[in-house]
């Protein structure tokens, strides 16, 4: 059997590479030349998976993996489909469809009979059977009777996806009763987790929306007790760590703010549907805009212990979303050093998934082990790297505040040594 694999970012390229290591065919398009060469050469152009490298080199070298920019060509000998492009939303929170839109176009011109479609860019809920299959449709044929169209979310993240792929049951919805069993039989096939049918694609969709917004739902409400606490003058995380030693309290920790392409953009999505059928989601809503502030808060902190900011030379720790990965989309970093400047602090910044030339277009970059003077320190990214912080060499070059944006280090560290230490909903 042949697969076409349409788009070859963090999740598409791990995706072919786990089909090709089940003796599948696969070619992965994408339509980034470079992208494609580089696939073409047995190297992964995807950072910081573990074992991708390797499994891209090998399905290459046996053959079983290609790639090209000429996407139409290659659904033309392909008997399944799977489309893993990004669906984006703009500056004002509107969905952008342009790549899903021209990826489905490239689709449906090289489309034959009987072949299946699956999609698992996660969209709003209606739109594989409202918006994706009448595009394909263009082809001549009907979605779920001339080719078979579903949805599978994916529910993996950045730096464990073959340990997700093994262990989270994998959802599929098909427009009709056919395409969702052609969609379980081919996921039964090159996927080693347990495959889960849902009665329809309008439910697979809503399946990955209602679990990213409850994640973001949960992170806004342990920010507010956060804020409670640390008004209130207790530890948040020891409340938070108690009650959840109740079976019926899962509460998730506070933080700087909710970053990365899923959990501050999917909500948007459901705010979407929501809109469009007239029901309004008030908590969803309050949300975004709770996790959305969390920088300003976090920098608020900073601000209060120095006395102010302007003039102040503050070291930012970590521009990635999350620690590990080497990814910046709505990173509380870029808000953290924006809220700086606002306030006419002199900051720098360090990553050590970044090179200088990369965290320069957000501040002026620095090494741990050649630090300028310094008043302040706000750790946005829980980086292991920085579990081994200098703290000598922190207060050396002056530093007296030292802001946790994740609750990641150890206060009594910073009490030892004289710094001052506050967290996120901690003293």
């Amino acid at each position: 059997m042949r697969v076409c694999v349409v788009g070859l970012g963090k999740i598409g390229l791990p995706l072919a590479a786990q089909y090709a290591s089940k003796g599948f065919l696969v070619v992965g398009c994408d339509v980034n030349p470079s992208v494609v060469e580089s696939v073409n050469g047995g190297v992964s152009h995807v950072e910081g998976e573990p074992s991708l490298g390797e499994r891209v080199k090998d399905a290459v070298e046996a053959g079983f993996l290609s790639a090209s920019t000429e996407t139409s060509k290659a659904v033309s000998t392909s008997e399944v489909v799977v489309v893993a492009v990004p669906l984006i939303v703009d500056d004002k929170k509107n969905i952008d469809y342009t790549i899903v839109d021209s990826a489905t176009k490239d689709v449906a011109r090289g489309l034959k009979g009987k072949t299946l479609v699956v999609y698992e860019t996660t969209l709003p809920v209606g739109d594989t059977r409202g918006r994706i299959a009448p595009i394909l449709e263009a082809s001549g044929l009907k979605a779920g009777d001339g080719f078979f169209l579903a949805f599978s979310p994916e529910r993996v993240s950045s730096g464990r996806i073959f340990k997700d792929l093994k262990e989270i049951p994998k959802i599929v919805g098909g427009v009709n009763e056919k395409s969702t069993k052609k969609a379980v039989e081919f996921y039964e096939k090159v996927l080693d987790c347990e495959v889960i049918p849902v009665s329809d694609c309008e439910t697979a969709e809503a399946v990955k929306l209602f679990g990213m917004t409850y994640r973001d739902v949960n992170i806004a409400l342990a920010n507010e007790f956060a804020k409670f606490a640390q008004a209130r003058g207790i530890d948040a995380l020891d409340a938070i760590n108690a009650s959840n030693t109740n079976p019926h309290s899962h509460i998730l920790h506070p933080g700087i703010g909710v970053g990365g392409h899923c959990a501050p953009v999917y909500p948007y999505f459901l705010l979407k549907n929501a809109n469009d059928f007239s029901v309004d989601l008030i908590l969803p809503k309050d949300a975004r805009k709770i996790n959305d502030r969390m920088p300003g808060y976090a920098v608020g902190l900073l601000e209060e212990e120095l006395g102010g900011l302007s003039d102040r030379r503050i070291l930012v720790l970590g521009l990635a979303y999350r620690g590990g990965v080497k990814e910046v989309q709505f990173s509380p970093s870029i808000d953290v050093s924006a809220r700086l400047n606002e306030n006419k602090a002199i900051f720098f910044i360090h990553d050590p998934m970044f090179d200088a030339e990369e965290l320069r277009k957000y501040g002026e970059p620095v090494e741990l082990d050649c630090l300028p003077k310094l008043d302040g320190v706000i750790l946005v990214t829980a980086h292991k790297e920085y579990e081994k912080l200098d703290l000598e060499k922190l207060k050396s070059v002056g530093v007296t505040v030292f802001v946790d944006g994740r609750n990641f280090l150890d206060k009594e560290k910073f009490d030892a040594i004289g710094i001052t230490y506050r967290g996120v909903g901690r003293f």
